[in-house]
């Protein structure tokens, strides 16, 4: 896929790309249809090829595309983006040089970029295909399932819980970043098969980051993770709000809206610790009152799947990669043990294709 230039770094222009999201709207009102075949694109890559590579549903040279014998992680991107935005190209090339194996980003660009409430009606049969094309890789290119890893953001989260369920609740882990609220849990939850649920796969993890105003407050996985209290305005994200400026406000909160992509690329280092802890609410957490039900766990692949409901990461750091980090020696004498541990247990709950987290780096 050719790139497209991007300039994310400068949030006004994601204000452009939403006002330019409503001249599709008419087009797909009157044109759209529930084939989304050649709306929803899958662009893959792997150590052995790093750049996009495009994959179809029962693609006849996909083991030339992608390694069986490797993990893969499905990449989601939310309302009016594509693959080519800075944060998902990123993350594609991060992940490859973290973590080997698989990578497919979803574009379903074509059916993201109208009117948002037509674009939140989009997403079940985005998920749907979604669910399709993993299927397929399962079916006929031999990949095993529970080596699968569903990611989305916003609109792209609750598509990643629906292919989730298209797929039985069976994939191992799906982790929603600051998922969409409007249209999916407010003003009104809307049913479960049109949202991500804790029931869309053996375990499921959510990061909240602007959760009053394009987030949500509901907790949709096993565990929730609030960045500080969850809500805008991030670290880095404190524009000064002048006279009642909407513009501004506005880029305060699509700023802290995307926080949730940076926070979990920078999780795909081991070094990079989003620790929560299990509280009652930020203001206990804030008091270091979690009291004896204060689990804590690792936001992101690498989590213990240990806690349940709300957890809480105190961040403060403006830049990547925003965590606290340990040293890799650590790291590695961290992994070693887990692995140990769980060889002489039985498997946790949801734990798949990477049973491992740093819960011995000094928690």
């Amino acid at each position: 896929m050719e790139a497209i230039a991007d300039q994310d770094d400068l949030l006004a222009n994601r204000l452009g790309t939403v006002i330019g999201a409503f001249g599709n709207t008419l087009s797909q009102l009157f044109f759209g249809t529930n084939d989304v075949s050649t709306d929803v694109t899958f662009w893959c890559a792997t150590t052995n090829q790093p750049e996009y590579v495009q994959a179809y549903v029962d693609d006849p040279r996909i083991a030339e595309k992608l390694d069986p014998a490797k993990p893969l992680l499905m990449l989601t991107h939310g309302w009016t983006d594509n693959v080519n935005r800075t944060w998902v190209r990123q993350t594609v090339t991060d992940y490859v040089r973290l973590i080997g194996g698989n990578i497919c980003a979803v574009d379903w660009s074509p059916l993201a970029l109208v009117e948002y409430n037509l674009a939140a009606r989009n997403t079940p049969k985005v998920g749907r295909y979604v669910g399709k094309f993993v299927q397929s890789l399962v079916t006929r290119a031999g990949f095993d399932l529970n080596q699968v890893t569903l990611v989305g953001h916003s609109m792209g989260a609750h598509i990643s819980g629906i292919a989730g369920a298209y797929l039985g609740g069976r994939v191992p882990h799906i982790i929603g970043l600051d998922p969409a609220g409007p249209g999916f849990t407010k003003p009104i939850p809307v049913s479960t098969d049109r949202r991500l649920d804790r029931t869309d796969a053996r375990f499921v993890q959510a990061i909240h980051t602007d959760k009053n105003i394009i987030g949500t407050t509901m907790n949709l996985g096993h565990e929730d993770y609030y960045a500080n209290s969850g809500a805008s305005p991030q670290p880095g994200c404190e524009f000064p709000l002048v006279n009642n400026d909407t513009t501004k406000a506005y880029l305060q909160f699509i700023c802290s809206h995307f926080k949730a992509v940076e926070y979990f690329r920078a999780s795909l280092d081991r070094q990079n610790v989003f620790e929560g802890t299990a509280c009652a609410s930020y203001y206990s957490f804030k008091r270091n009152d979690c009291g004896p039900g204060g689990i804590r766990d690792d936001f992101g692949l690498f989590s213990g799947q240990r806690a349940s409901g709300a957890l809480y990461v105190a961040i403060d750091k403006t830049v990547y990669p925003y965590a606290r980090t340990i040293s890799r020696a650590a790291v590695e004498l961290s992994l070693i043990n887990v692995q140990l541990s769980w060889l002489a247990t039985s498997q946790p709950r949801g734990t798949h294709w990477c049973p491992i987290s740093r819960s011995g780096s000094g928690k």
